[in-house]
């Protein structure tokens, strides 16, 4: 598996689902909401509790010495209410980070084309450069650490600071110097719009398919269709789907790709506040009739959990490596003035069985323990974790 630098990722229009996110569309549930508020607001004048409000934010603007704004003041008092929630994954977004998230989970920057992964050295190696891109065009390759960029030393930095210093807007020059062989050389590429890939495939021996699923993109969806074409039309007996360190991400792009494996039928139960509101999301099918092996971990989350407690329990295939992350509960996002939006747990899901998994996850059928000294990668030979599901899938496939 490629390790991918990855970011915390939010959309407006989608459902999302992700360890640390699991949003839900922004449609008919939040125009409900805000009519009712709305309807509502007259009488919170009569409240005492919101005239405590009005009186605290009247005596900061007109008393202290400290600088203020009524923004920053309105700011301060949302985050106040969601923080007395105790509710990690409830929070005011301002409209900065709004367009910062949607921007990461759409995958798709104005960038260069490269996959960057941090070693242990602290160094930033590029791990994969996309075909047709600017980076392939302009010559730099997987292996290629970065020392510098537009002149400025990257060591010291974060992986995120290094990230956004490539990025741009498409259309300007960015030059990037890089380590190969301990030879420094400097590249100027042009900034290009870039969909980065979320799915991952090669052929292992013996017929095994193997799929990476990085994480629930805005495209994840169309790629993992495709991909499981491909691997079939290149003579898969056998699907080895790795979702070890997938967080999660958009929902409806999850139950998208839970088409290629399950088939028709129940894939995730939504509980709402309001048992009037639950659905039920189904998987469009129609499934596969190969063996699957799934492979998991402590941070397979949310999206990830969904597929996989689909796979497992509607007995289309098995999972194997330790505990799963354990995220049951999901976000909606709720636009406010100006462009901010609010993130509040607003329901909890269900697997195909009826488990509620927050704070449990899903238990592997076979449990292959991840050595700590080992990277998952898409190497059976150099991943004890991945070699048990890849013998367990030979094995399968044999008595198919």
């Amino acid at each position: 598996m490629r390790s991918v630098v990855r970011y915390a990722a939010a959309l407006v229009a989608a459902a999302l689902v992700g360890a640390g996110l699991t949003y839900l569309a922004v449609g008919a549930r939040a125009a409900s909401t805000a009519s009712t508020s709305a309807a509502l607001a007259p009488g919170l004048a009569l409240n005492p509790d919101f005239e405590r409000l009005i009186q605290a934010y009247e005596d900061i603007r007109r008393q202290t010495i400290w600088p203020n704004t009524p923004d920053s003041l309105m700011i301060g008092a949302i985050n106040g209410m969601v923080q007395s929630l105790h509710d990690q994954f409830s929070e005011y977004l301002s409209p900065a980070e709004m367009a910062s998230l949607n921007q990461e989970l759409g995958q798709s920057f104005g960038g260069i084309g490269v996959e960057m992964d941090v070693n242990r050295a602290g160094q930033f190696v590029v791990v994969a450069v996309f075909p047709h891109t600017p980076a392939a065009r302009a010559g730099l390759k997987p292996g290629d650490v970065i020392v510098a960029v537009d002149g400025r030393a990257v060591k010291g930095k974060t992986a995120d600071q290094v990230a956004q210093a490539i990025r741009g807007k498409v259309g300007t020059r960015v030059t990037v110097t890089v380590s190969r062989r301990h030879t420094l050389i400097t590249f100027h590429v042009t900034r290009a719009e870039i969909s980065a890939p979320t799915v991952f495939t090669r052929m292992l021996p013996g017929h095994v398919g193997y799929m990476n699923i990085s994480e629930f993109g805005f495209s994840t969806g169309r790629q993992v269709l495709g991909a499981y074409r491909r691997l079939e039309s290149e003579g898969a007996r056998g699907i080895l789907l790795d979702l070890r360190n997938d967080p999660g991400g958009d929902l409806a792009q999850c139950q998208i790709a839970a088409g290629a494996f399950v088939p028709r039928g129940p894939l995730v139960t939504l509980e709402y506040k309001d048992p009037k509101e639950n659905e039920i999301l189904n998987s469009p099918g129609p499934g596969t009739r190969l063996p699957v092996v799934v492979m998991v971990n402590g941070d397979t989350a949310s999206a990830a959990e969904i597929l996989s407690a689909a796979i497992q329990q509607r007995g289309v295939g098995i999972l194997v490596g330790t505990r799963t992350f354990g995220k049951g509960i999901v976000q909606e996002l709720d636009p406010l003035r100006g462009g901010a939006y609010l993130k509040l747990t607003v329901a909890r899901y269900l697997t195909p069985n009826g488990d509620y998994i927050e704070h449990k996850g899903l238990t592997p059928n076979v449990v292959a323990p991840e050595p700590g000294t080992v990277t998952p990668s898409d190497n059976p030979a150099a991943d004890p974790q991945l070699a048990r599901g890849y013998h367990i899938l030979l094995a399968r496939i044999a008595k198919a």
